[in-house]
């Protein structure tokens, strides 16, 4: 995993995962080299015009596919509309929206399969039995298969579902967006 801020890449090491080299992006740049052993980038910064861009740059240099976040508008920012990065989730699930969800209460949980959801609940990824991750886009919606847990955007809980989350010891969870 990569991150720019160093508080970010702190994260990703206290959470015991494996943490890129600082210039990533310059390595895939620079000169077109293949960056073995990645399978897959998602761009997932707050910047879409830095999403794209560096979509565009990393296409090609990887070992898998590169998605990233959707913008508001199709015709945000200067670069955004014109990249053929496939853009995550379906197409309502814009960055902004996906901002304005979790601040409302919003949280990203995994469960068992990816079958009956909550009302209100959006598949954003499948965990594959061999621990492979398949992103849903506009184009995909990975078929279900046996042993998949699927990450899902669910809705502000109830207050039926506050008391039963606190029964079972579930604290809040930090904001994975903006923290």
């Amino acid at each position: 995993m990569w991150a720019g801020a160093e508080t970010q890449r702190r994260q990703i090491r206290e959470a015991g995962l494996e943490l890129a080299p600082g210039e990533l992006l310059a390595a895939a740049a620079g000169g077109g080299a293949l960056l073995e052993g990645i399978t897959m980038i998602l761009l997932l910064t707050g910047e879409d015009d830095f999403n794209a861009l560096a979509s565009v740059m990393l296409q090609g240099n990887v070992d898998g596919p590169v998605y990233r976040l959707r913008p508001e508008l199709p015709s945000h920012g200067v670069v955004a509309p014109y990249t053929g990065a496939e853009t995550l989730f379906s197409a309502e699930l814009t960055r902004p929206a996906v901002i304005r969800r979790y601040q409302g209460g919003a949280r990203v949980v995994a469960r068992p399969g990816i079958g009956a959801l909550p009302a209100g609940s959006d598949v954003l990824f499948v965990i594959r039995a061999d621990g492979r991750l398949v992103p849903v886009t506009d184009h995909t919606r990975p078929a279900p298969q046996d042993g998949d847990r699927a990450v899902c955007l669910d809705p502000r809980p109830t207050a039926a579902g506050d008391a039963t989350a606190a029964r079972q010891g579930l604290g809040p969870t930090r904001d994975p967006v903006t923290r």
